[in-house]
């Protein structure tokens, strides 16, 4: 059965925001979250494509949450965040045509948009077994975070366009998440987050024994072009599609 956008409803799990619709029993439930200035109908268009390519089960639940920072991006518009970041640092950065290495730190806020994740999950009532988790960007970052602290593994991670923060602590709680299936993709030309810095988190997920996919590199900047959601569909249908379905 084709996903209806129409099913997406706004509400409010746990104490944030979200489109959601919610998963019939035994149903896998898709978590996604938000980059930086955006909000939570950013990605919603992706659930269409994803449940038709992938053969996702058709009682799938799906989660688009608002992050609890505003953004404000222009006098009558605002966006949200997950945690705040540093602006005039990036801006500085790229006019010397560099990206800014955030591999060393943990951003300010980081801890409570964590914890802020755990109550949507908790307020989900689901099996993590049946939750996929993921974002783009911020999202994918904070994605990353979660997955490591949680007290069990998500079903798999799908980290779209994201980065490596902290790498001390990531490299130590990694290895108690070996074997989490994982999607990571990161565009070549990537002006905001360095393609670089996508390597090196893939490598140090990879050392921890997770079980993640190669690198879905593709010759943009930052985005999630086509050949992403199809190489996401694929990954997806191997991790939940229901037997039959997405052949």
């Amino acid at each position: 059965m084709a996903f209806d956008p129409q099913d997406l409803q706004r509400t409010r799990i746990g104490d944030l925001d979200a489109l959601a619709k919610p998963a019939s029993p035994g149903a896998p439930t898709m978590v996604v979250l938000h980059g930086y200035g955006a909000s939570m109908s950013d990605l919603a268009p992706l659930a269409a494509p994803l449940s038709a390519q992938a053969g996702l089960p058709s009682g799938t639940g799906w989660v688009f949450a608002d992050g609890p920072v505003e953004v404000p991006l222009s006098p009558w518009y605002s966006g949200r965040a997950w945690f705040p970041i540093d602006v005039d640092a990036l801006q500085r950065a790229a006019a010397r045509g560099a990206h800014r290495d955030l591999s060393g730190t943990a951003p300010a806020g980081l801890d409570e948009a964590r914890e802020r994740v755990f109550g949507l999950l908790g307020a989900l009532g689901e099996p993590l077994e049946r939750v996929v988790l993921g974002g783009f960007s911020q999202g994918a970052m904070l994605s990353t975070e979660v997955a490591m602290h949680l007290p069990a593994p998500p079903r798999a991670l799908v980290l779209l366009s994201g980065a490596l923060l902290q790498a001390d602590v990531w490299r130590g709680l990694a290895p108690r998440r070996a074997g989490l299936p994982t999607f990571q993709s990161h565009g070549r030309l990537d002006p905001v987050l360095a393609f670089e810095a996508a390597e090196r988190l893939h490598a140090l997920l990879a050392d921890a024994g997770w079980a993640i996919d190669p690198l879905e590199a593709f010759a943009g900047a930052h985005a999630i072009p086509p050949s992403v959601v199809e190489a996401l569909s694929g990954f997806l249908q191997r991790q939940v599609a229901a037997p039959g379905e997405g052949a």
